[in-house]
């Protein structure tokens, strides 16, 4: 089963670009580009990984993450921007981001990778969780 994962940015180029990207490599995406919506969509559906953007309009992308974390606590958040400082990193860390990449992306599949890293964390999170089950 492919990981669903939710890309939630205000920019439509960054959206397309993952959307592309981790369609390619086998995920299932969804885009949206206001948090509000994300949070509509992480409330009715299932997914396992979120990308979010830290600078949104209408509230902030550690905002959205807490948020999230309150709703669905399981969902792996990675965050992206393009204004980093130590403070917003910890802060990201804090309100219970897995990750956190730097924008403009060098390289796509250096996401995919980090993608990827937090895909197989979260299979084994859950082949854990079955052996528990049948003990």
């Amino acid at each position: 089963m492919a990981h669903r994962i939710l890309v939630v940015d205000d920019e439509q180029e960054i959206l397309a670009a993952l959307d592309t990207h981790l369609s390619l490599i086998g995920y299932e995406v969804k885009t949206c580009d206001n948090p509000e919506e994300a949070l509509n969509l992480i409330s009715i559906e299932k997914f396992h990984i979120a990308l979010l953007d830290i600078n949104m309009p209408t509230m902030t992308g550690i905002e959205l993450l807490r948020k999230i974390k309150q709703i669905k606590p399981t969902v792996q958040v990675i965050m992206i921007t393009a204004y980093s400082t130590l403070e917003k990193a910890i802060d990201c860390w804090e309100a219970g981001a897995s990750d956190y990449i730097l924008k403009p992306f060098a390289d796509l599949y250096a996401i995919g990778s980090i993608v990827n890293l937090t895909s197989e964390r979260i299979r084994r999170w859950e082949d854990a969780a079955k052996k528990s089950i049948r003990k």
